[in-house]
């Protein structure tokens, strides 16, 4: 029944949001934004006969074998998907290239269950610190910039982080709870290896997180994006980061997976 209920909450959740973006939306730059990238999958450039439609994913695609070589990653709860969760194969993809990069300190935009947290834990440097960041069901209603309708799940939950608490491991982990928007990154500057966004989907919260985390990275360390498919906000955020700012202009989509990645 919880499940369902759930379901019942996210699909109604969306048709309010879908409601909102044709009308009074259309007025936030945000909602312009993601309509226009939902438009931007259904438009056709015409040749003659023939029609093909616009691929919103510009992103140029790599391929995994081309990053990794054997699999020599650990994991827990690989199988466990669901909403909110990295797929199986993305939880491996993730947790090579953190075994392969050896990463000494992580920061995490959006922490949720912390599966993907503890994974991460599991795969990089020994001494390493994991600096988690969640938004916390307490500020909800009072975020700098809007988030998706579709998220508010995600964020009112009873635990944060459900999947490390208590684990062996979880002496790496370091949480942190606030709106990124507003968050004291500067405390961070010149001292990331690895960063993971998968906080607010919407397409300023998207903007915003990516500059944040740009700037508390070391040279040569990794950026990864989660659902460059799935989302409008952060397809349309990150295309426009790719197309019109030349520090992301080596982004790139990983084959199979919705992950974009960037390194530094």
């Amino acid at each position: 029944m919880t499940t369902f209920l759930d379901n019942a909450r996210l699909y109604l959740g969306v048709l309010k949001r879908v409601g909102r973006t044709m009308t009074l939306g259309l007025f936030g730059s945000n909602n312009r934004q993601e309509l226009l990238a939902l438009y931007n999958i259904y438009e056709t450039k015409t040749n003659g006969k023939e029609s093909t439609p616009v691929d919103p994913f510009i992103i140029p695609k790599t391929d995994i074998f081309e990053l990794l070589g054997n699999d020599s990653a650990v994991y827990e709860g690989v199988y466990e998907c669901g909403f909110g969760h990295t797929t199986e194969f993305e939880l491996k993809v993730i947790s090579n290239l953190v075994k392969k990069l050896n990463p000494n300190r992580v920061f995490e935009i959006g922490t949720f269950q912390g599966r993907t947290t503890l994974n991460i834990a599991l795969n990089c440097h020994p001494d390493a610190i994991i600096t988690t960041l969640d938004l916390p069901s307490s500020e909800l209603d009072s975020t700098k910039m809007e988030i998706e309708e579709g998220e508010i799940r995600y964020v009112t939950k009873d635990i944060s982080g459900e999947r490390f608490i208590g684990h062996p491991i979880a002496y790496k982990i370091k949480q942190v709870f606030g709106d990124s928007a507003t968050f004291p990154f500067e405390e961070y500057t010149n001292s990331i290896d690895l960063a993971f966004i998968d906080g607010s989907h919407a397409y300023d919260y998207v903007l915003n997180d990516s500059e944040k985390v740009f700037n508390i990275m070391r040279p040569g360390g990794l950026i990864m994006w989660h659902d460059y498919t799935n989302w409008p906000g952060v397809w349309s955020a990150l295309n426009k980061l790719y197309q019109s700012d030349i520090r992301y202009v080596n982004i790139k989509h990983i084959g199979g997976t919705s992950i974009a990645m960037l390194k530094v």
